[in-house]
């Protein structure tokens, strides 16, 4: 929780107004505000003097919210741990692709590579949504099956 938010429960728990508090700290009402909705900080000898009067440690409020910080900045750097390990996974899989585009005539590639590859890839793709996507991934498959099979030239 926020330091603004704990000074304006504190507050509120001691029954005293914006203006009171204010009078206490020796500052305005507006920088009370200020301070509850979290626009800007008080200073050094402030929040002594809030300390005193609210009865709370902002030393306990700064870890917690440095804690939450921390948790933040390693979930981004965990995404981008997987963003790049995502393109170093599915590299192989563009080479794939790309020999199977060249030897696109061939049985072999056009009903059992590509849609190996293509599996692989939307499981990747299963692994981010819902399961409504497996529906959606086996009518893309089936009718790239059929279309294939449709445009087949097996007059060779």
């Amino acid at each position: 929780m926020s330091i603004g938010k704990n000074i304006r429960l504190k507050r509120i728990e001691l029954k005293l107004t914006q203006q009171q508090l204010a009078d206490q700290v020796y500052v305005t009402r507006q920088t009370i505000s200020k301070w509850e909705l979290g626009k800007s900080q008080p200073d050094l000898l402030s929040q002594k003097r809030l300390e005193q009067i609210l009865s709370i440690s902002f030393t306990d409020i700064e870890s917690s919210i440095l804690k939450e910080r921390g948790i933040k900045q390693m979930k981004k750097a965990v995404h981008l741990i997987g963003i790049i390990g995502f393109g170093f996974l599915f590299l192989p899989l563009r080479f794939l692709w790309i020999k199977a585009y060249q030897n696109w005539n061939r049985p072999s590639v056009r009903f059992f590579g590509v849609p190996v590859i293509s599996m692989i890839y939307l499981l990747y793709l299963h692994s981010l949504n819902t399961n409504g996507f497996i529906v959606i991934s086996a009518l893309t498959l089936l009718l790239y099956l059929i279309t294939s099979f449709y445009f087949y030239d097996n007059t060779k």
